[in-house]
């Protein structure tokens, strides 16, 4: 799948990776294959995996506001930080 990413920050940018798929994964999982196999610099955030906390995870994804850890990641997708929350770094955002 293609992951297409709009960073934000100091240095805002677009950037497209190449994700392999499976099965069920998610913008989240694909998220967290960029950051671990790719560019460890990519900042954003979510808990549901490691403190049994969510709605950390929330994007814009494909224009919508979604929590990434629900959306299948399938084909292209698109992700943006949310507009209306101040933005720390990349798609993470104060919440």
């Amino acid at each position: 799948m293609k992951l297409r990413i709009h960073r934000s920050g100091d240095c805002a940018r677009s950037e497209e990776y190449e994700v392999p798929e499976f099965d069920g994964m998610t913008v989240l999982d694909a998220l967290m294959w960029v950051r671990e196999h790719r560019d460890p610099s990519l900042a954003f955030r979510f808990s549901c995996r490691c403190a049994n906390a969510c709605k950390e995870c929330i994007a814009v994804v494909d224009g919508d506001r979604r929590y990434t850890c629900t959306v299948a990641a399938l084909g292209e997708v698109t992700v943006e930080p949310l507009q209306n929350k101040p933005l720390l770094h990349d798609l993470a955002v104060d919440q």
